[in-house]
């Protein structure tokens, strides 16, 4: 195999330098006037929040129809918002200093 020196003077190497500086300022461009979608919002399929939340899709959908998670719906297709999913499973984070609460039909229990 022959190797063969580059140098930045030959008209190819000019060429792959140019192309690669339009694309840095075309790429700088798109940054300055890019507006994100949804007001930035990242929207997950039921599928995805499957995997983040380790549920089957029947749980998620008891998850819905309980009003415990928020949801989208626009043509049968259903969205979950990212920031609505990282606000639910940071809502009911428990460490080992959470109190637990045992629900009586009578009274609540709070053990500490």
């Amino acid at each position: 195999m022959e190797h063969e020196i580059v140098n930045k003077e030959t008209p190819e190497m000019k060429q792959l330098i140019s192309g690669i500086q339009e694309v840095s300022k075309r790429i700088r461009e798109i940054a300055q006037t890019h507006r994100p979608l949804f007001g930035g919002e990242i929207y997950l399929t039921g599928r995805e929040v499957c995997k983040r939340l380790f549920v089957s899709p029947r749980t998620l959908q008891d998850y819905r129809d309980k009003g415990i998670i928020p949801y989208t719906q626009i043509a049968g297709k259903i969205l979950y918002k990212l920031s609505d999913i990282n606000r639910l499973l940071l809502e009911n984070y428990r460490n080992k200093n959470t109190p637990k609460v045992f629900l009586n039909f009578r009274s609540v229990f709070v053990i500490s």
